[in-house]
């Protein structure tokens, strides 16, 4: 699976796969990461969650090349915002 994330906004991220957590915090854009699911181990279920102070963000989640889910998101400049991505694929 493939996670973007482009826009003006600096993020904090946290990024659940399968009920496993991860965070970055100060994640400027454009960001990406590249996850790697257990295979056989399906459906899995993932979270994206992009907390930011104003701008914008656009998220994208893609198995295979294949969209599976999209996001967007603004804020004004200091404000608090939160943006979620989630879904599940298969193997």
């Amino acid at each position: 699976m493939r996670l973007e994330v482009t826009g003006t906004a600096t993020l904090s991220l946290t990024f659940t796969l399968d009920g496993k957590v991860s965070e970055e915090k100060a994640v400027k854009l454009p960001w990406r990461k590249d996850v790697e699911a257990p295979y056989g181990t399906e459906p899995h279920e993932f979270r994206l969650t992009m907390r930011h102070t104003g701008g914008t963000v656009a998220a994208t989640a893609t198995v295979d090349g294949k969209l599976v889910t999209r996001t967007a998101g603004s804020g004004s400049p200091g404000s608090n915002n939160t943006a979620n991505l989630s879904g599940s694929f298969s193997d």
